[in-house]
């Protein structure tokens, strides 16, 4: 990737308005796969894709995961926050990234452009670095109603999140959530948000990822601050409507 953008200690690459990169006193916030592609047309694997105006296959005519993570966006920085925006299709979207003491903060707006009401989704889909997968807890969404994507099984969870094997669970509620790892608990605010979405494909299904380096599925939980919908088929967004997802995500050491 030799078109990143730098605002501080953050890199974007403008394919897909894509965060790839957060440095702090803590260490990097997110992975970034060594075998990742790059470029138009390409998701990126890690950092921060931007999911819009659909989440995977929920809305069924739309593309998995919208478009806007492999549009081209125009990025602008001043050196210290990003912005950039995008349109297609009757939707303009518009991220604001900005550096903070001890994380990063995100806002992404959609608004229709369109002549009719439009159903869209937002979410941001961080692949969190951890030490690994197994070895950490995500607090904060005990109660919640839960489906897992993997068995389509219908459930409330019980305590702290752990994962082991393939792991993609929708939370249906939004709540501040964090994961505790060895050396520092990394937290993870949302604003506009229904739903969190926890996911890592496991050992197995990421042997069969080209763009997961050897061995690195270990390396990252993905924590989804996500508006779905209470039917998670989306929401309504009449014309010149605007909707916003934000997250914040701050980090301190495990004693702090």
């Amino acid at each position: 990737m030799d078109d990143l953008l730098t605002a501080g200690s953050m890199r974007m690459c403008p394919s897909g308005a894509h965060l790839t990169s957060t440095d702090t006193d803590f260490g990097e916030l997110f992975y970034l796969s060594s075998a990742t592609g790059s470029g138009p047309g390409t998701a990126i694997r890690g950092g921060v894709p931007v999911i819009a105006p659909a989440f995977a296959d929920l809305i069924a005519s739309a593309p998995r995961h919208g478009w806007a993570r492999t549009a081209e966006w125009k990025v602008t920085t001043d050196g210290r926050d990003f912005h950039a925006e995008v349109d297609n299709d009757g939707i303009r979207l518009r991220l604001d990234v900005r550096e903070l003491a001890d994380g990063v903060r995100l806002e992404l707006t959609a608004r229709n452009e369109s002549r009719e009401d439009r159903k869209i989704q937002l979410a941001f889909h961080p692949y969190f670095r951890v030490s690994h997968v197994a070895s950490v807890a995500v607090a904060g969404l005990d109660g919640a109603p839960v489906l897992d994507r993997a068995t389509g099984g219908q459930t409330t969870q019980s305590g702290d999140v752990t994962v082991s094997g393939e792991f993609d669970r929708i939370f249906r509620e939004s709540r501040e959530v964090r994961i505790i790892d060895a050396d520092r608990v990394v937290t993870v605010a949302a604003e506009g948000a229904d739903s969190t979405v926890v996911w890592n494909p496991g050992e197995k299904a990421a042997a069969d990822m080209g763009d997961v380096g050897g061995g690195e599925w270990s390396d990252f939980l993905c924590v989804e601050p996500a508006l779905l919908g209470p039917d998670l088929t989306g929401v309504t967004l009449a014309p010149s409507g605007e909707r916003r997802l934000a997250m914040t995500v701050t980090v301190r050491g495990s004693s702090g």
